[in-house]
């Protein structure tokens, strides 16, 4: 209806022209939505790549703990190089090297040793764990 310049619409039509959404707020709405989910997935995936990761350094770290509490049992205390492979995959290199310089190994009534366990794998790059600790054994022999 029109009542002057003025067009009045009556408040029937008017809620029936507004009760809906427009195609293109749908369309926002779902491309809002998919990126929404597609950050959500690449952090979920992240979060468990890491895990995987975290969970892998967890395990070298055991293993090199293992290898340097075999060291004076089942190991000899001498200085050298060990090298091996344990059955997960993971390469592992022992070094045994005095400690101190000659002079005081000589005052020593023991002998000290820096031991050094590496585990290395792969995981998508090469990764690797080292740990370091001195071990007490039987003193060299004088040279």
């Amino acid at each position: 209806m029109i009542i002057g310049q003025q067009r009045v619409v009556s408040p029937i039509r008017r809620a029936r022209n507004e009760a809906g959404f427009t195609v293109l707020e749908i369309i926002a709405a779902l491309a809002i939505l998919s990126v929404s989910f597609s950050v959500l997935f690449n952090l979920l995936s992240d979060g468990l790549q890491r895990t995987s990761q975290t969970e892998k350094m967890a395990e070298a770290t055991l293993l090199a703990q293992s290898l340097l509490a075999r060291v004076g049992t089942e190991l000899p205390i001498r200085p050298g190089l060990v090298d091996g492979e344990f059955e997960q995959g993971y390469h592992w290199r022992l070094a045994i090297e005095p400690f101190g310089d000659p002079n005081d190994r000589r005052a020593w009534p023991v002998g000290a040793h820096v031991v050094t366990a590496k585990i290395t794998w792969n995981d998508g790059g090469p990764q690797t764990v080292q740990l370091t600790t001195i071990r007490l054994g039987p003193k060299e022999p004088a040279s």
